[in-house]
């Protein structure tokens, strides 16, 4: 018996959201929706910008975030991710354990990172990311016996930014295939995946069981604008893919089981984490005994719940035996 479902690993960022005008955005000059990589001037500049609007302040980063909604579906999680000994740092520690992520990674002498979310009306987010002490991030912070004790191990993409993170992952990966647990990966942006293509496609085949990407990732991976020839592309790689491609819901083959399972139809209010606790769902499933089309609509189902909400964290528990999901 295993004590984690899943043991995950990512920049550790402080989160702090804040609904804006389109206007704000144009005046920063970046492009909507993306994840932009900024230094600590701007970031501090950034949240003078801000500081008159109500912040919403909470633990995050992108793997963090599926451990969290693991954790909220009742799945045991244990999380890496390195943070400062600062007030950031602190309050990062309490906030996984109060959402019940376990969590013991060494504070480091450096600042925190943080994390600006910038949410417009149409719900979109955009994100201005100092990643401080994540980068720091190394193998020796990466628990053997964990893994040994996980049934998957899930990485964040974000991670290929940085010697010390990409080190930790592929020690990460080695431990898991070494031991029979598997590995899932999210190839988090189109532009992570873009920078170190050529690396993503050596682990994929190498290492990873499952890949979990949307349709602007998949079609940077696999250089093509077509789902079916993406999907395929991935699988000729020896991994499963989950692509999410929004309303249209999600296409997966996994094992040798291939097909799409819906979206669910929500008023949505913020982006923030639909593709983290989609993950969660599908990680929840495959080791809870789902199939992967059952696992896919868990994972459809609770992103569809976070849309509906303001951040990256369910305000309730969902409700594993939901039929709404099960059909």
């Amino acid at each position: 018996m295993k004590n984690y479902d899943v043991f995950g690993i990512g920049n550790a960022l402080v989160d702090i959201q804040a609904q804006v005008s389109d206007a704000l955005i144009q005046e920063i000059g970046s492009p909507k929706g993306i994840m932009n990589l900024v230094d600590s001037d701007f970031q501090a500049n950034l949240l003078t910008k801000i500081e008159e609007i109500d912040l919403h302040t909470v633990g995050g980063g992108s793997a963090a975030n599926t451990m969290v909604g693991l954790a909220n579906l009742g799945g045991p999680a244990m999380y890496a991710g390195k943070v400062g000994d600062d007030l950031f740092g602190s309050f990062y520690a309490q906030d996984m354990a109060k959402a019940g992520v376990h969590y013991k990674i060494p504070y480091g002498n450096e600042a925190t990172g943080t994390c600006v979310v910038l949410i417009t009306p149409d719900a979109q987010r955009t994100f201005f990311t100092h990643l401080g002490i994540s980068t720091k991030l190394k193998p020796e912070d990466i628990d053997e016996e964990s893994i040994k004790q996980s049934q998957w191990v899930y990485i964040e993409g974000y991670l290929w930014d940085a010697d010390g993170p990409k080190a930790a992952s592929r020690k990460a990966m080695e431990v898991a295939k070494k031991n029979g647990v598997q590995v899932a990966y999210s190839f988090s942006d189109p532009f992570c995946v873009k920078r170190a293509r050529k690396d993503f496609l050596h682990f994929t085949q190498e290492y990873v069981d499952l890949v979990f990407c949307n349709e602007e990732e998949a079609f940077a991976f696999a250089e093509t604008d077509n789902h079916a020839e993406s999907i395929r592309y991935i699988t000729d790689l020896n991994a499963g893919v989950v692509l999410t491609a929004g309303t249209d819901g999600s296409h997966f083959c996994y094992k040798g089981n291939e097909g799409k399972a819906p979206c669910f139809t929500v008023k949505a209010v913020d982006s923030t984490g639909a593709g983290d606790l989609y993950a969660a769902g599908v990680l929840y499933g495959l080791t809870h005994g789902h199939d992967i089309q059952k696992a896919c609509r868990l994972g459809a189902f609770c992103a569809s719940k976070v849309v509906a909400t303001m951040g990256a964290r369910l305000k309730e528990k969902i409700d594993v035996s939901d039929q709404r999901f099960q059909k």
